[in-house]
């Protein structure tokens, strides 16, 4: 629980501290965009945090019902759904059918069967919107820590896609610049990602940061865009 109360304490500053998933946000309403996906009846958000990414989304989009989830109460003014995603098949939600399913840079918190259960989740033709990060995500960090998810690459998650219909899957690099090296750190406690773990800040590591790296983060970012096969199995009457 230890990671996720970082992302509870950084909730005030993740708005404005959080660029690059804002960025990523966008990216995924513009793949919608591009493909004239626009209609939906019942969408599903999970990880929606504060609804940063919520508003960009329904701004881009029409529907008829809107559910969210988070596995964390941030007191929002809007209804959620609080429950762990890894444990969907045993929440009343798992019972029902959705015409998209989205989700910004939340899925590399996940266990690889979030893919089965979504699946499930959505109705046939149904769209699957992601966005997570790859393996170079935050390479300056653990270049200096040690300290590091396991990110998935795209061919990963073509595996893990195999039962949908992939219409979009690419990477981008998203770097990111800072006046200092103080200011890199303070980055990463203020939008929530220091979840990866504790290390010491030390004059060292701050310096390194500076003359290798150049005070420069790097969001490696994945966007997903996927659609529910539909039943290939057509009778006759």
């Amino acid at each position: 629980m230890g990671a996720n109360l970082n992302f509870l304490k950084a909730k005030d500053s993740y708005k404005t501290a959080a660029k690059a998933q804002d960025i990523m946000g966008q990216r995924l309403c513009d793949m919608l965009e591009n493909l004239h996906l626009k209609e939906f009846d019942r969408v599903f958000e999970f990880g929606c945090g504060m609804g940063e990414f919520s508003q960009k989304l329904q701004n881009t989009i029409y529907f008829k019902d809107y559910v969210r989830n988070d596995i964390l109460d941030y007191k929002s003014e809007f209804e959620v759904e609080i429950f762990d995603m890894d444990k969907i098949p045993a929440h009343f939600l798992a019972t029902q059918k959705f015409q998209l399913i989205a989700s910004n840079a939340v899925i590399q918190w996940l266990k690889s069967d979030i893919f089965t259960n979504l699946y499930a989740l959505l109705e046939e033709g149904g769209i699957l919107l992601l966005s997570s990060f790859g393996e170079d995500n935050l390479k300056e960090i653990k270049s200096l820590t040690g300290l590091s998810l396991r990110y998935k690459n795209l061919k990963e998650y073509e595996r893990l896609l195999e039962k949908f219909e992939i219409l979009a899957l690419k990477e981008e690099m998203i770097k990111l610049k800072f006046e200092s090296a103080l200011e890199v750190f303070r980055h990463l406690k203020l939008s929530g990602v220091n979840s990866l773990g504790k290390f010491f800040l030390g004059k060292d590591t701050l310096l390194k940061m500076k003359q290798e790296f150049n005070n420069t983060l790097t969001y490696h970012s994945i966007y997903i865009l996927c659609k529910k096969r539909l039943n290939e199995f057509c009778y006759n009457a």
